[in-house]
């Protein structure tokens, strides 16, 4: 959906076509009637009552005040006698009453020659006067009620023009208002007057004040339903009707301001990036504006702003001390400031405490996009909450696989495919879809030779390899730091930190992010989390979350399901499991129920099956381990030790250790309980591989059992191994007589 125009969210509503304008009026009428039955229903032989709007920018002040003007002059009892001036956003050159009384003139002459011809010419024939303004002033109420008309001042900044006003003059403007029933105002402000509340300033509670505040649920809904063309309504009207609370969401996170609505709701709608132009350019322009209110702030108030700024989800005092390095009784003080005089943040309850926020939203983000660190999620973070708050996960995935089919179409704004390819990296995506959406990412800035290819961050992907390589260097610590740092918090990262901090023996952690990850929809975290259960010998909660995983179709929970009821010795429900993850094709099944049945010391041939189609499938180190224990069990003797030997020779032993370890002790004892001592001699003394110093119980287990051709070797034994060479003597025993060949 590509937009009518750029002028649909520009800082000038004047510039909307009238008839556009007024049909896409559509929210904020409470606010219109309140004040329009005022000017309506006013006594014009009498001063009247003035008012302020007041709202953050992009609320819908400049718009009210138009309408305003469009009905005053549509309204037939009005228009005899009442004239609207509606003055434009800036008005850099009333700097004095009497300036503000040449504006008016000007105005007149241009847009009224009948009635006021040469009203303003005159009015500077009094110029050098020393009571220029008196006389400005008078001359202008005398022309005006010489004609019976009233003028309705619309004042748009008008907290900006009383401040450039003398004390002296605010005072004499009061008592004009006071006194004179030609004029009305109704002006609009960013914030609300600092003299409304002091009670020794001219205009203390002198207007009446209406607040706009966000739109609200239904207004959000008509508000989106007026925008575009017919075809682009039919779109909008379907995302109404099919998931409203899209648009709650949208709403909730730009805080009802309509100018944020649109300017999301246009970055969602349109995929080439004209949107997102749109708004570069919008920032681009209010950054003078913004500049302008962050020089206004003392030091520690700009330090404290910055500090909320950078954390749009909101940031408690505890939080902004620590960060600001001030005490918490001083950040108090400062925020209330910031709420109260200055208008900028906004505190939100949550329980017992508080949060603060940037009340503008728009403000949050130019912020973030102006001083948001390169390669940090804070620079896209107004964006990755949109997406993660409007899109479900399919969505998502959606959305990035149609952003990367237009990179590689091309014409595409190169600030756009940064930016968007920035907030769908942390939006939680699959780690392949991230890892081709960084590449093709990649790929088009480097051709189209933008400097934005240098600010790209690491994909989940790669960042995950450099903290397995810290991993493999024992680095863990470095790993975990590292992955944290990166403010990815893909469910592929937060299960990886969870298995980190695993390793480490760091449980609560490694619950905590496996947890994360779990939410943000890692299925295998739920394993994980089974099988840190199991470690801590909580069968119940492993078995549960194993199920779990089994329910979303995480078929490798099966494997699990078949390790947790072997270590229970439930024999039959592991046999079960391990058969159906067989079944289900899941990876490594095969050698779980061959060393089941060898476990078990049955089923002898089936096990042999087993291992030899799991290695024809997967020769790796550990499964040519156990199929040369199944071939000795099953007395192939000659390829049973061709295999052992090619498992200790073999570079790719990846797995722990202790399995390897485990797996060539099980040999080497079976080896002797097949009476092929002079073959396990043979093997342990393999100068290459050191394995009789490795295992040593198992030497001289072997050299008790052949101490009649080697009596001195037993003297040489440490009385410390006497119960584990007892130990695997007896385990010698027990395997002769279970794994022999009837």
């Amino acid at each position: 959906m590509s937009q009518t125009n750029y002028s649909r969210y520009k800082y000038t509503p004047d510039e909307i076509d009238e008839t556009e304008f007024l049909a896409k009026f559509v929210v904020r009428n409470h606010d219109f009637d309140d004040i329009f039955d005022d000017i309506k229903n006013s006594d014009y032989t009498v001063p009247s009552q003035h008012f302020i709007i007041v709202g953050q920018r992009g609320q819908g002040k400049t718009t009210l005040l138009r309408k305003i003007k469009l009905a005053v002059q549509a309204e037939s009892t009005l228009t005899d006698f009442l004239i609207p001036i509606k003055f434009s956003e800036e008005q850099y050159q009333i700097r004095s009453l009497s300036r503000l009384w040449e504006e008016i003139a000007d105005y007149l002459q241009c847009t009224a020659e009948d009635a006021f011809a040469t009203i303003h010419d005159d009015m500077e024939s009094h110029f050098d006067d020393a009571d220029y303004e008196l006389k400005s002033f008078s001359y202008l109420e005398k022309s005006v009620k010489a004609k019976n008309k009233k003028l309705l001042l619309l004042i748009d900044n008008i907290d900006e023009l009383l401040g450039k006003l003398k004390d002296k003059e605010q005072r004499r403007l009061r008592e004009i208002l006071l006194t004179s029933p030609t004029l009305k105002i109704i002006g609009g402000s960013t914030k609300m007057l600092e003299q409304h509340f002091d009670y020794g300033k001219p205009f203390y509670e002198f207007f009446k004040i209406i607040k706009l505040i966000g739109l609200n649920k239904q207004e959000c809904f008509d508000f989106l339903a007026s925008m575009g063309d017919e075809q682009q309504k039919k779109k909008i009207a379907l995302i109404i009707k099919n998931t409203p609370e899209r648009i709650e969401t949208l709403r909730r996170l730009t805080g009802g301001v309509p100018r944020t609505i649109v300017m999301l709701f246009d970055i969602f709608i349109d995929d080439g990036g004209n949107a997102f132009d749109d708004l570069l350019k919008i920032l681009d322009d209010a950054t003078p504006l913004y500049k302008h209110r962050m020089d206004d702030l003392p030091d520690t108030l700009q330090d404290i702003t910055h500090t909320i700024a950078m954390n749009w989800d909101g940031i408690s005092t505890k939080e902004i001390a620590k960060k600001t390095r001030l005490q918490s009784k001083t950040v108090s003080a400062q925020l209330k400031q910031l709420e109260t005089k200055y208008g900028i943040v906004e505190s939100i309850s949550i329980g017992k405490n508080k949060i603060y926020k940037i009340e503008e939203r728009f403000f949050n983000i130019w912020y973030l996009m102006r001083f948001g660190r390169k390669k940090d999620r804070q620079k896209v973070e107004w964006l990755v909450n949109f997406l993660t708050s409007w899109c479900n996960p399919a969505d998502l995935e959606r959305r990035a696989k149609g952003f990367i089919s237009a990179i590689r179409g091309g014409k595409i704004h190169e600030s756009y495919v940064y930016h968007m390819c920035e907030a769908l990296s942390y939006a939680g995506l699959d780690i392949n879809t991230e890892h081709e959406m960084k590449e093709s990412t990649k790929a088009y800035l480097t051709v189209k030779n933008s400097s934005f290819v240098n600010d790209l961050s690491t994909s989940d992907k790669e960042i995950i390899k450099e903290a397995w390589q810290l991993t493999d260097e024992n680095k863990i610590d470095e790993a975990i730091k590292l992955l944290i740092k990166s403010q990815k918090n893909s469910a592929n990262v937060l299960g990886t930190i969870g298995h980190l901090y695993y390793e480490k023996k760091l449980y609560p952690e490694a619950k905590k992010y496996y947890l994360q990850a779990i939410e943000k929809g890692n299925s295998y975290a739920l394993v994980n989390l089974g099988f840190l259960y199991q470690k801590q010998q909580q069968f119940d909660k492993a078995e549960e979350y194993y199920l779990q995983a089994f329910e979303i179709n995480e078929k490798s929970a099966l494997l699990h399901l078949g390790f947790l009821y072997q270590e229970q010795q439930q024999f039959d429900k592991a046999k079960n499991h391990f058969t159906q993850a067989i079944d289900a094709g899941v990876e490594d099944s095969l050698i779980p129920l061959a060393l089941l049945y060898f476990q078990l010391g049955n089923e002898q041939k089936k096990a042999l099956e087993l291992a030899k189609a799991a290695y024809k499938d997967q020769p790796s180190s550990y499964i040519t381990c156990i199929y040369s224990v199944v071939l000795l069990w099953a007395e192939k003797l000659p390829q049973s030790y061709n295999l052992f030997i090619q498992h200790l020779n073999s570079n790719d032993k990846t797995d722990d250790i202790k399995f390897y370890d485990n797996a060539m002790a099980i040999y080497l004892t079976l080896l002797m309980a097949k009476k092929q001592f002079y073959k396990t001699k043979e093997l342990l003394e393999l100068p290459e591989h050191a394995l009789k110093d490795k295992f040593k119980p198992i030497w001289y287990a072997l050299m008790t059992l052949m101490q009649d051709d080697f009596p001195h070797e037993l003297t040489k034994m440490g009385g410390e191994l006497q119960e584990s060479v007892d130990e695997a003597l007896q385990q010698v025993a027990e395997f002769e007589k279970k794994y022999a060949i009837s």
